[in-house]
């Protein structure tokens, strides 16, 4: 039985002893904050040895050894260097550049055929309750709409990783919410106007799976029925194609109105969001309603897919290098 055992924060093998390990690939990036990417296939001691640690924080991990089918994200924070007005070249005495320390992680299965875009998330102790973790899930949530695979979470989710996901879901869906915008004027019965919402539509707009969507807003308590009401009308294949346009040009001309193929409303339950109730719990769980992952800060054309019948195989399969 051990009474301590060293850990490299780099690479984290683990000794009996201090043992000096050190990282030989070098990866840039800019700013304090980044996210690099592993592949569990390439670099599988690494990931054995970054699973085994953060076993000793999670109880439900299970993958150690066959990281293989697995990418690993790894939030790393570079500490700004000290200010040196005045440097001296290779001067022994001059303080070392900070090395970079891995804050957390969140792992992601290559293929999953539940669409899962996180299969484990770690924020190391030191670093939480910084809203590192919800910086984690907007990064995992993001790279899933740059493939196109709309997903979530594996599950079932822990109790602790439910509870931070409950926030990061409230807060994209309160965004969104209090960003629609409300017709102005009466509506053709005399009343005030509506604006119509499903969680088809809540889904595309945040990302967020549908069920994860309709459990996030009865949680939230900002709903109250509204009654049997017109549904919003489904796209037609036409509207999706952005033909509308030129097919009621058509139909003009060949003196036939479009009403006929207007698809047909249904009678559907309908809900009421209160504007002001989301502001309510936006306060009273101090959500911030800023985006946590900015898409720009990715790097270009990263885990894009590449437009169908975009350019020649050759070109695809450039645009898709690592380089």
């Amino acid at each position: 039985m051990l009474n301590r055992l060293y850990v490299c924060p780099s690479c984290f093998k683990y000794s009996r002893e201090i043992v000096a390990w050190y990282v030989e690939e070098t990866v840039q990036d800019e700013g304090e904050w980044s996210i690099w990417e592993v592949d569990g296939e390439v670099d599988r001691l690494f990931c054995q040895n970054l699973s085994l640690f953060a076993k000793l924080f999670l109880d439900n991990k299970s993958v150690f050894f066959d990281v293989g089918a697995f990418n690993y994200f790894l939030l790393v924070y570079t500490p700004p260097p000290p200010p040196n007005p005045h440097p001296i070249p290779n001067d022994p005495n001059s303080a070392p550049e900070p090395r970079p320390q891995i804050t957390g992680l969140f792992s992601k299965e290559k293929l999953s055929w539940d669409n899962n875009n996180l299969a484990c998330i770690l924020v190391f102790p030191p670093w939480q309750r910084k809203g590192l973790g919800a910086l984690l899930m907007g990064a995992s949530y993001e790279i899933s709409r740059r493939e196109g695979l709309l997903g979530g979470p594996e599950k079932p989710i822990s109790d602790l990783g439910k509870k931070g996901y409950m926030r990061f879901w409230a807060g994209e869906i309160a965004r969104w919410l209090l960003s629609l915008k409300v017709d102005q004027g009466p509506d053709h019965d005399g009343g005030p106007r509506e604006t119509i919402v499903d969680i088809k539509e809540c889904s595309e707009a945040t990302w967020i799976a549908p069920d994860d969507c309709l459990f996030v807003l009865r949680d939230m308590g900002i709903v109250e029925d509204a009654g049997v009401g017109p549904g919003k009308p489904e796209k037609t294949a036409a509207d999706e194609a952005g033909e509308e346009g030129e097919e009621k040009q058509s139909d003009q001309h060949n003196g036939q109105g479009s009403a006929a193929e207007k698809p047909e409303v249904k009678l559907v339950p309908r809900v009421r969001v209160d504007k002001a109730a989301v502001r309510r719990y936006v306060a009273t769980h101090r959500l911030s309603l800023e985006k946590v992952c900015d898409p720009d800060g990715f790097v270009e054309g990263y885990a894009m897919k590449p437009e169908s019948g975009a350019g020649s195989g050759e070109e695809q399969t450039d645009g898709g290098s690592d380089e």
